[in-house]
């Protein structure tokens, strides 16, 4: 038997040494799933650039007739040929990937399990979630009617009346159709993730303990450092966004919260709680930190960050008074 960790160094476990392992199998994923195909689409629009200026001389030139016809088809091709078989491809290679991921799950719970008791315990078999599964399955049809969508803005028709532009729009729309991949293989894969240390974490016979990224969004900074109920659950529409918060909805079952969202599950019993701060509440104080400092993500809004950091500091003494200035220059502000 070993020294039990610090609360400090369990947080850096899972937010470091296993977020980074749970990254690592994400990539790999998702660089199989997509083969080629962004790098591809890029390729596709320099060719369809310096084909429009050739054809019509310049990008504030209007493409038609038969000219453009031909130009659309050769794009077309372009894309298809990108794309090929994109959709059936990332769900199979995601599918694949799913058993891999519960069982990393799986093993970064029974590791944390060690770390925070000092007794090594045995990793338990997991399986993977329907929902996870069917996600996985469900991904070549929605990659198809995008790349539908990027066909059908590829018209003669739709290009006659918006030119180089609506090329450009096109194609974005068919590089779309990876992004949704990308988002798919981060969210089944995290899914499985905790999945994994979800049955891991029910042999231990022990709470679910929701631990977010140290940036993570207002909705999932309010769920770091909570535990499940006795159903196994956390509650519903919370967030440190007073506008994003509702008592309506239904309880959850754990991260990921939202796409993208790679917040981690880990086992808790109250016993492993070790020195001044135990880690619930190490969380619950790194989550209002980063509120106070305005740590979001570029894809969230800063009138969300504004809006958690003024009530915040509406709760006496959640946080140091230096926190409590940066907060209050930040919303004197509006930004930070």
């Amino acid at each position: 038997m070993t020294a039990p960790a610090t609360a400090q160094q369990l947080a850096d476990l899972v937010q470091q040494q296993q977020a980074d392992e749970a990254a690592r199998l994400e990539d790999a994923t998702a660089t199989e799933a997509d083969a080629g195909a962004d790098a591809a689409l890029a390729a596709a629009l320099t060719a369809a650039l310096a084909a429009w200026i050739a054809t019509f001389g310049s990008l504030a030139a209007a493409g038609a007739g038969v000219e453009l016809a031909a130009y659309l088809a050769q794009v077309r091709a372009d894309t298809d040929r990108a794309t090929g078989g994109l959709g059936r491809r990332a769900g199979r290679v995601i599918e694949r990937a799913l058993p891999d991921a519960a069982r990393l799950g799986a093993r970064h719970a029974t590791d944390f399990a060690h770390r925070a008791s000092g007794r090594r315990q045995g990793i338990p078999g997991v399986g993977v979630s329907r929902d996870a599964l069917d996600a996985a399955r469900a991904l070549a049809g929605t990659v198809r009617e995008q790349l539908r969508l990027a066909g059908r803005l590829l018209s003669p028709h739709m290009v006659s009346a918006t030119g180089w532009r609506g090329v450009v729009t096109a194609l974005g729309a068919a590089r779309r159709a990876v992004s949704i991949v990308r988002s798919a293989v981060a969210w089944s894969v995290h899914r499985a993730i905790n999945d994994g240390v979800a049955q891991a974490t029910a042999a231990l016979g022990a709470r679910g303990l929701w631990v977010s990224e140290p940036d993570a969004c207002v909705r999932c900074l309010a769920y770091s450092g909570q535990l499940t109920d006795r159903d196994g659950r956390f509650p519903g529409g919370l967030s440190m966004d007073p506008a994003s918060r509702t008592t309506r909805r239904a309880a959850i079952e754990g991260p990921p919260a939202h796409p993208n969202c790679r917040c981690r599950l880990v086992p808790w019993l109250d016993e492993w709680a070790h020195g001044r701060t135990a880690l619930p509440d190490l969380l619950r104080a790194q989550a209002l930190r980063s509120v106070a400092m305005g740590r979001g993500r570029p894809s969230e809004s800063n009138a969300a960050r504004i809006r958690a950091a003024r009530y915040l500091l509406a709760q006496r003494g959640s946080i140091p008074d230096r926190l409590r200035r940066h907060a209050q220059s930040a919303v004197a502000a509006g930004h930070f």
